[in-house]
């Protein structure tokens, strides 16, 4: 049962009862276990929690009801080892009874099949501990920046920088396509190295070249610590199999100025053995001397001494990832490739894919492997612009197939536009059916949904923090597709309860649509229909619904402790105007809303909710 309906179940217990449940239900890590046996326990209500809660209290355990935390991901799926919480099963492949507990959303039951990524190199396995000194908390702060010093591309997104004007994580949005591009070896005649060319222009003064590359456009370089810099250069240097090609192609230049050559840097082929396995690093990058033409390498990423054109880079090429990220891939591992075989036999079924799609790809490699290292969750705010890179990735292989396949997707069923060519019409107007909808079509607005809640995920709930856990000193910002897992799991129970009339009753139809807020939380819009009639509601049916009253703290300390931690905006006004919500001197939200005694509804179907000054108060600031 939801958060709702334990509440239900709760209002005929004792008060000492409520009062417990409430703690170990919401705030479960507030109190004290002082003594456990089978029959109760008692806690200790920490000072401040509430008006009334400061007193010992205790419960009966075998009156304990159910309540909605479902602790860490406890769960291995055995293909892929990726940790998975019991509420996340196939429930209709899975068998309690026998232990067969069926998950597949990270490898579809071990079709996918990726090679681990190796250990960290040093000095980045150091600097990336979110649990580390002085020097890694710098690191983790300023990766981003640290990750451009030796990125191989641009990336040119229309990226929405307001999003961290104000207070809160740091939050990476962009709007329309993605778009990673390549420059020449060599910058044009006096202008600075960029990206590739830091490898291959003036290296004698390379740390100050990157340094102030970056110092430029995003961050002052200052922020950087330059031993940083130069370990990290060194770490590619040697791991990194396109830093080495790159080197080599400054060395080439040097002792061959005059020479033609490119740097090739290989895709995949329709035919080519390598699409059918992910293939080493070293197959991936080689330089090539002589006379070349690029229609030769059209699938390949084509590097030139000198051109004063970008080149930019399929979202579908397996060097797509590495060159972007090198402090991810600092071993330049293969990314996603088209052509990749699902492992076993193929289902029968004539909608059957036999290989990989990018959505398989990234699914699988989002998913925590406990001791494997994973680029997409373990590097902050680098990882978070990774995982949105790759979703964008996934909607470009989605349009481009869409584009591409038209004539599959306009079917006849717009039968309207056959039927008024075959009239012979001319006026788009003629075209489709005329339709006179009856006064008893449901969206007539006598009978519209009445009902409509929101329900925001809350960042410090115990199972992000426990999921979270496993990778000492992150926080759920950095973790963003474990928040999205816990809040999905808590959704569809309150859904579920919400459905079958736990919640407010016996329901005729419920929709419902999730949408993710400024700072990247999910939160979800809801609306229902009751099956008894609200087509008029009055204040007495709202009232049971809806409360704007701060609860009783002697009657009711669950409802006031509830409301004191989750339900009270501000503090603003004139004495917190840094507040978010003031604009121009006031609350742009309306608050302090005034006092009203009894529910009362407007002309425009909006209602003014009960809320009597009854002197009852919270205090925050």
């Amino acid at each position: 049962m939801f958060l709702s309906g334990v509440a239900a179940s709760i209002r005929t217990m004792s008060m000492p009862l409520k009062v417990c449940v409430a703690l170990r239900l919401y705030v479960p890590f507030v109190f004290m276990v002082v003594s456990f046996s089978t029959d109760c326990f008692l806690c200790f209500v920490p000072i401040g929690f509430a008006a009334c809660a400061t007193c010992i209290l205790w419960v009966l355990l075998a009156t304990y009801p159910a309540r909605s935390s479902y602790g860490p991901p406890e769960y291995k799926c055995p293909h892929c080892n990726s940790l998975f919480w019991f509420q996340e099963r196939v429930k209709s492949e899975s068998q309690i009874s026998s232990a067969k507990i069926v998950y597949n959303s990270c490898c579809r039951g071990g079709r996918v099949k990726i090679p681990p990524f190796l250990t960290r190199p040093e000095p980045l396995a150091s600097l990336a501990a979110f649990d580390g000194g002085p020097r890694s908390k710098n690191f983790i702060k300023h990766i981003r920046e640290y990750n451009c010093l030796f990125a191989f591309t641009s990336m040119g997104a229309n990226i929405d920088r307001s999003m961290n004007d104000g207070r809160g994580p740091p939050i990476f949005k962009i709007s329309g396509q993605v778009h990673h591009r390549i420059g020449s070896l060599l910058p044009a005649d006096g202008g600075p190295p960029k990206f590739i060319q830091l490898y291959i222009y003036d290296t004698a003064h390379e740390i100050q070249n990157r340094l102030t590359a970056v110092g430029s456009s995003d961050r002052p370089y200052d922020a950087l610590a330059p031993e940083n810099v130069e370990a990290l250069a060194q770490m590619l240097d040697l791991h990194n199999p396109f830093a080495k090609k790159f080197r080599l192609a400054r060395d080439r230049l040097a002792d061959h100025g005059d020479e033609n050559f490119v740097v090739r840097i290989i895709g995949a082929r329709e035919g080519d053995p390598v699409q059918y396995n992910m293939p080493t690093t070293d197959q991936l990058a080689m330089l090539v001397v002589g006379d070349f033409t690029l229609d030769n390498f059209k699938r390949d990423i084509v590097i030139e001494a000198r051109t004063g054109q970008l080149q930019r880079i399929s979202a579908l090429h397996p060097a797509y990832m590495p060159l972007q990220y090198p402090l991810l891939f600092p071993y330049g591992e293969r990314g996603f490739q088209v052509g990749v075989l699902y492992e076993g036999d193929v289902p029968a079924s004539a909608n059957a894919r036999a290989k990989m799609t990018p959505q398989d790809y990234y699914h699988c490699l989002f998913h925590y492997k406990p001791d494997q290292p994973n680029p997409y969750l373990c590097y902050g705010n680098i990882s978070a612009q990774a995982k949105v890179d790759a979703r964008a990735c996934i909607d470009e292989n989605r349009l481009w197939y869409i584009i591409n396949n038209q004539k599959k997707i306009r079917s006849e069923s717009i039968q309207g536009i056959a039927d008024a060519v075959g009239r012979g019409c001319v006026d788009g107007g003629e075209m489709g059916k005329h339709t006179v909808l009856p006064a008893s079509y449901t969206g007539e607005c006598m009978v519209l949904q009445i009902f409509f809640t929101t329900f925001t995920c809350n960042a410090k709930w115990p199972e992000i923090a426990q999921a979270i856990a496993l990778e000492p000193g992150q926080k759920p910002s950095d973790r963003a597709e474990m928040v999205v897992r816990v809040y999905n799991i808590k959704l569809e129970e309150l859904m579920q309860d919400v459905r079958d009339g736990t919640a407010f009753g016996p329901v005729s139809a419920v929709l419902h649509t999730v949408e993710f807020q400024k700072r990247g939380l999910p939160h979800a819009h809801i609306i229902f229909w009751l099956l008894q009639d609200t087509s008029h509601p009055q204040p007495d049916f709202i009232d049971k619904f809806i409360s704007a009253e701060i609860p009783d703290p002697n009657e009711d300390p669950l409802g006031y402790a509830l409301v004191a931690e989750h339900m009270m905006h501000g503090p603003c006004g004139s004495a917190f105007p840094r507040c978010p919500c003031m604009k121009k001197g006031r609350c742009s939200k309306g608050y302090p809303k005034p006092f009203q005694e009894v529910t009362t509804l407007c002309e425009d179907g909006f209602a003014l909710y009960k809320r009597p000054n009854n002197g009852r108060y919270v205090e925050k600031g």
